[in-house]
């Protein structure tokens, strides 16, 4: 029988870990949960990362990376780079 990490186990989630956002291409809800690096807007196509990425023992676990699919590089320069509030890209290309 498979272990499944305990951060991962929705047996433990709260109320709070699945939220929606507004997606900032067109303003539809998108929903996401607490472990969700990305999510696409059903409404428009719009791709973006989860502003509140809860990494929890991924920022620590060797196996985050296969466990979550993670890019802990990637994630960590888009809430850094110009142009983006809380790891979501301010305006539309």
């Amino acid at each position: 029988m498979p272990v499944m990490c305990p951060g991962q186990n929705m047996q433990f989630w709260k109320p709070d870990d699945i939220f929606d956002i507004v997606c900032p291409a067109c303003g539809a809800r998108v929903e996401f949960f607490k472990d969700d690096a990305r999510r696409r807007c059903q409404g428009c196509g719009y791709s973006f990362p989860n502003p509140k990425l809860n990494e929890g023992c991924a920022k620590w676990c060797k196996f985050a990376d296969k466990c979550l699919g993670l890019n802990r590089e990637f994630h960590q320069g888009v809430r850094m780079k110009k142009g983006f509030q809380n790891g979501v890209k301010l305006g539309i290309e």
